[in-house]
């Protein structure tokens, strides 16, 4: 940028800036005419064109301090100087051929980032493997195309003893959740855990040690019980009465056996509400 400031007043007579590029430029346009390399031609014109603008912009600058003359201000208004300032030419350096150094471009705004939804998509595709006898865990397989390559700790589970909370924030721009709080037996939540691998997650459920191992499952959730009226207040599933387990287990029996079992079973359970159970050598489970 060429440093436009106020024309000084000076005793005599005076050739006003924008007066001196102009004759500048007609000098260098008459040199410009008579070389014979177009490269060095085409340089000095160039060089000229931009004093004539330079000139132009300094005799409106000329005009302007006349009229602030006038009204008895010694001092430009900043407002006008800063627009010539924006309206000078920038001059090319001529003698290596480079431009003058523009005026570096003021930073983008930075957007802010865009919060992501609180809502979950519902996981309800995945697998349940319940692991082999007396295997201390099960196993739930659960597909997300690249959950590996998101922060950890953006992978959460909550687990307590009948319960998890399985969540997923931020994959490709959506959240997941895996919520199940009516399992079909006691967890451990200190040894179940979240494995988590390149497009798969696996969440392993430590089983609860009971009297005679660990509790064999054959489904996820109870499907029976549905309520949480069979937990108590630490989420742990409430002890079953032994002869109401077994009357229980006879009467699903009972609902999934042929004739002759239900007959079987239709006299041993008369017999237990009578108080007669054991007292004869009749047939029965008992």
């Amino acid at each position: 940028m060429v440093e436009i400031t106020e024309i000084a007043e000076v005793d005599g007579p005076v050739v006003p800036a924008s007066e001196e590029r102009l004759l500048d430029a007609q000098e260098i346009e008459g040199a410009a005419a008579k070389l014979k390399r177009p490269t060095a031609k085409m340089q000095l014109e160039a060089l000229a064109k931009k004093l004539r603008k330079e000139s132009g912009a300094l005799k409106q600058l000329e005009a302007s301090h006349a009229k602030s003359k006038a009204a008895n201000s010694a001092v430009l208004p900043t407002n006008a100087a800063s627009a010539e300032e924006e309206e000078a030419p920038i001059i090319e350096d001529v003698t290596n051929n480079k431009p003058a150094p523009k005026p570096k471009a003021a930073p983008a705004p930075a957007v802010a980032p865009v919060a992501s939804s609180a809502r979950y998509v519902p996981i309800s595709s995945f697998a349940f493997d319940s692991g082999k006898y007396n295997s201390p865990t099960v196993s739930i397989y659960i597909d997300l195309d690249g959950v590996k390559e998101i922060p950890r700790a953006n992978v959460t589970c909550d687990f307590t003893p009948g319960s998890f909370d399985f969540i997923v924030r931020d994959l490709k721009g959506k959240s997941y959740r895996l919520f199940k709080d009516n399992l079909a037996h006691d967890i451990d939540p200190e040894t179940s855990k979240v494995v988590v691998k390149t497009d798969r997650i696996i969440l392993k459920l430590g089983k609860s040690k009971g009297e005679y191992g660990y509790d064999t499952w054959t489904d996820l959730i109870d499907k029976k019980n549905k309520g949480k009226g069979n937990r108590d207040a630490d989420g742990k599933r409430k002890k079953e009465d032994p002869q109401a387990s077994i009357m229980n287990m006879m009467k699903d029996m009972y609902d999934s056996g042929d004739e002759n079992m239900k007959k079987i079973i239709g006299e041993t359970m008369e017999k237990q509400r009578r108080g007669d159970l054991g007292k004869d050598d009749s047939p029965g489970l008992m």
